[in-house]
C-alpha cells in the first residue's frame, strides 16, 4: 500500500478517524466538506471559502501550489494555483474571501454556465451547481486563479481498496512510483495529499479514485529534462503502456505539478479528474486516453489528444470538459501524420475553453485552439474523422483559432519529413464560437494536389460573434488550393431524380464511359450537369457496381482531391457486386475512383437516385 511518512503518521491516522466520522455523519446530508492533509505545506494563502450545507457556513480547505513558469503565463515569474473540491448532488452556495483585503471585482469561467456571483461586504458568493468546476479570476488577478470544483459526492471506499487517509504522504517505493497489481484499486480519500505517481505499465485494470490530490512535485521538469525519452516518460503522472492493454481508470482525483505528461498511455478511461499543471512546457494532459469526461485541466503543453484515435483499439471521445493550456493546442488532432490507427474516430463534444495561447514563441506558430498537424514521408498517411462540436472558446486568441496544414515539423528529428506528405480527410467543426477574436487567420493548407486536406465541413463557426460562411471566409480563413471539398452545413436537402446511369466504364471511351478502371490508377468523373444533376450539388444518391474484375480488388470513391485510405467495395476476381452509397462530391460536382487491384482493370457502374444540396 502507500505508507506515510512518520512525521505525520499520528496527524495521519487521526485525520482518517475524523474523516470517516465526518462521511458517516453526512451520509444523509447534500453536501460534503472534505478536511485538509493535517499540516499547512499546501495551503493557500490569498483565499479562504466556506461552503453553505443549508443552514451554516462550512470552512473548505483551499489548497494553493506556485513555482517559477517558463509557459506564456506570467513567464519568470512564480504565479499559482489555489483549488478546493467539495461534493454534492445539489445546487450550492459558496463564499470566497480574500485573505487580507476585499473582492472588488470578479471573473467567473467557464461563461457559458452563467454561475450566479454577488459582491456583498468585500466577500463573493457564488451559486454552484452539481458538476461545476469554476476558475476564478478575483480583482483581475489571473496569476493567481482560485478553482472551485462542486464533485459529486465521493463514492464509497471498495472492499480491498488501497485506501490513503487525509496527510501529505510520499510514496517511498521505486523513488516515488508506485505500481500497482493487476486489478488493484487505490482510493484517495479528501484531505489526501501524495506525493508521487503511477504506473501501470503491464497491469490491467487498475482503479485511482477519490477526491484527493496526486502530486507531482516530488521531483521538477526542469530536474528530469535531461533524462532520455523512455526514461522521463516514466514521470508521467499516470503512465503506462502507449499502445494499450492496461485499461485503468481514473476518477475523481486531482492531478497537481506533473513534472512531464499528465497522462501517457495507461489509463482507458477518465471521469471527473482535475490537472493543474500549467507552469511547464511538456506538461501534455490527456494522452492516449480514449474517453475523457467532465474533467478540468489547466496546463502547460497540449491538453486533449484526439488524434491518437486508435491508440487503445477503441475510438477517442472527450465530452463536456473545461479546460485551456499555457502554451501549444488545446486539441492535438495530430502531429508527424502518424494517425494511430485507421478505422477509429474522435468526438469532442461540449467543451469549454480558456487559453493563453500565444505567438511570442514563432514564427512558426506552434499553438491553436485546434491543431492537425501532417509531416509524413507516405502520401497515404494522415488524419481522418474527427468531429469537434459545442465548443466554446473565452477570450480572445493570440494565434490562430484552427490549423490544419501539412507542414514541416519544426523541431526536427528522424520523422521530421520535407515535403512534408500526406492526406487528412472528414473533419468537422460545428457549433463552435470564439468569444474574442484571433490573432491570425486560421489555416487549412494542403501541401500540394496530391497531399491536403478534404471533406472539411465548418458549420455555424463564429468568431466575434460572426458566422464563418462562404463570402466571409477569407476574412478568419486562409485555405490553400490543395484543399478539397470546404463545407459550410451539414445541413443539405434530399431532391430525388429519375434513376439515370452516370457512369458506364464498358461503354465507348467518354468522359463518362471507357476505358475500363486500371489498377493503381484514379479517374474523376464530373456529375454535375448529368441526369439532371444541378450545379452546386454536395453529395448523391446512387448504387455502385462492379463487374469483370481481372483480379480481386477494391475501389475507393471520394470527392475531389487526393483519395483517403478507405475502401468504398471489395470484390473478388470476376464477381459483379452492387452496393448503395451516399457519396460527396467535389466543389465542381466530381468525384474521384481509385481501382485498388494489384494487377488487370474492372468496370465500373455508377446510377443516380437523388442528390443534396
Amino acid at each position: 500500500m502507500l505508507p506515510v511518512r512518520r512525521s505525520v503518521v499520528s496527524t495521519v491516522v487521526a485525520l482518517a478517524v475524523a474523516a470517516f466520522l465526518l462521511a458517516t455523519a453526512a451520509a444523509a446530508s447534500t453536501i460534503e466538506v472534505y478536511p485538509g492533509p493535517g499540516v499547512d505545506t499546501y495551503k493557500s494563502g490569498l483565499y479562504t471559502v466556506e461552503v453553505f450545507d443549508g443552514s451554516s457556513w462550512i470552512p473548505a480547505y483551499v489548497y494553493g501550489f506556485r513555482r517559477s513558469s517558463v509557459t506564456y503565463w506570467h513567464t519568470g515569474t512564480n504565479p499559482s494555483v489555489n483549488f478546493l473540491t467539495f461534493g454534492t448532488i445539489s445546487q450550492v452556495d459558496v463564499r470566497v474571501i480574500k485573505v487580507g483585503g476585499s473582492i472588488t471585482s470578479i471573473d467567473v469561467s467557464p461563461h457559458s454556465k452563467n454561475i450566479p456571483v454577488q459582491l456583498v461586504g468585500g466577500q463573493a458568493v457564488l451559486t454552484l451547481n452539481p458538476l461545476n468546476k469554476a476558475w476564478i479570476t478575483i480583482n483581475g488577478d489571473d496569476a493567481n486563479p482560485l478553482f472551485i470544483f462542486a464533485d459529486p459526492p465521493k463514492p464509497p471506499i471498495p472492499v480491498g481498496a488501497k485506501y490513503v487517509g487525509p496527510g501529505i504522504q510520499t510514496i517511498p517505493q521505486n523513488g516515488g512510483h508506485y505500481q500497482p497489481k493487476d486489478g488493484e484499486i487505490i482510493y484517495l480519500d479528501g484531505g489526501a495529499f501524495v506525493r508521487g505517481n503511477l504506473d501501470v505499465t503491464g497491469t490491467t485494470n487498475v482503479q485511482l479514485m477519490g477526491p484527493g490530490v496526486l502530486s507531482g512535485d516530488l521531483w521538477t521538469s526542469e530536474g528530469i529534462s535531461a533524462y532520455p525519452f523512455d526514461i522521463w516518460v516514466k514521470f508521467a503522472m499516470i503512465t503506462g503502456d502507449w499502445s494499450g492493454g492496461d485499461a485503468a481508470t481514473v476518477s475523481g482525483v486531482t492531478i497537481l505539478a506533473s513534472p512531464g505528461y499528465n497522462f501517457f498511455g495507461g489509463a482507458h478511461t477518465v471521469s471527473n479528474v482535475k490537472v493543474l499543471s500549467p507552469w511547464f512546457y511538456s506538461t501534455d494532459g490527456f494522452q492516449g486516453v480514449s474517453h475523457v469526461d467532465h474533467s478540468f485541466i489547466f496546463n502547460g503543453d497540449n491538453a486533449f489528444a484526439p488524434g491518437a484515435a486508435g491508440v487503445q483499439n477503441d475510438n477517442v471521445t472527450i465530452t463536456s470538459c473545461f479546460g485551456g493550456t499555457t502554451e501549444n493546442s488545446v486539441f492535438t488532432g495530430g502531429y508527424y501524420g502518424f494517425e494511430a490507427k485507421k478505422g477509429y474516430s474522435a468526438l469532442v463534444d461540449d467543451i469549454d475553453v480558456k487559453t493563453y495561447l500565444s505567438d511570442a514563441g514563432g514564427p512558426p506558430l506552434l499553438a491553436s485552439v485546434f491543431q492537425v498537424y501532417v509531416d509524413n514521408s507516405d502520401p497515404n498517411a494522415g488524419y481522418s474523422n474527427q468531429t469537434y462540436q459545442n465548443v466554446r472558446i473565452e477570450g480572445n486568441v493570440g494565434t490562430p483559432m484552427l490549423e490544419l496544414k501539412n507542414t514541416v515539423y519544426p523541431w526536427g528529428g528522424p520523422y521530421a519529413y520535407n515535403p512534408p506528405l500526406g492526406n487528412s480527410y472528414n473533419f468537422v467543426f460545428k457549433n463552435i464560437s470564439l468569444e474574442g477574436t484571433q490573432k491570425y487567420r486560421s489555416e487549412i493548407k494542403g501541401w500540394d494536389g496530391s497531399n491536403g486536406f478534404h471533406n472539411v465541413i465548418l458549420e455555424n463557426v463564429r468568431m466575434g460573434g460572426t458566422l464563418v460562411t462562404a463570402a466571409n471566409l477569407a476574412s478568419y480563413f486562409d485555405v490553400n488550393s490543395f484543399v478539397f471539398g470546404l463545407y459550410f452545413s451539414t445541413n443539405f436537402s434530399l431532391y430525388t431524380v429519375t434513376p439515370c446511369r452516370l457512369v458506364d466504364t464498358r461503354n465507348p471511351a467518354g468522359p463518362l464511359g471507357g476505358p475500363a478502371l486500371a489498377a493503381g490508377q484514379d479517374r474523376v468523373f464530373t456529375l454535375a450537369g448529368q441526369c439532371g444533376l444541378p450545379a452546386g450539388i454536395r453529395a448523391v444518391s446512387v448504387n455502385i457496381t462492379v463487374t469483370q474484375p481481372t483480379a480481386a480488388g477494391y475501389l475507393t470513391l471520394y470527392p475531389g482531391g487526393p483519395a483517403p485510405l478507405t475502401s468504398s467495395m471489395n470484390y473478388r476476381a470476376g464477381q459483379t457486386r452492387a452496393n448503395n452509397a451516399v457519396l460527396a462530391v467535389g466543389g465542381s460536382g466530381e468525384i474521384g475512383v481509385r481501382c485498388g487491384q494489384a494487377s488487370g482493370t474492372t468496370q465500373f457502374v455508377l446510377d443516380v437516385n437523388g442528390y443534396f444540396q
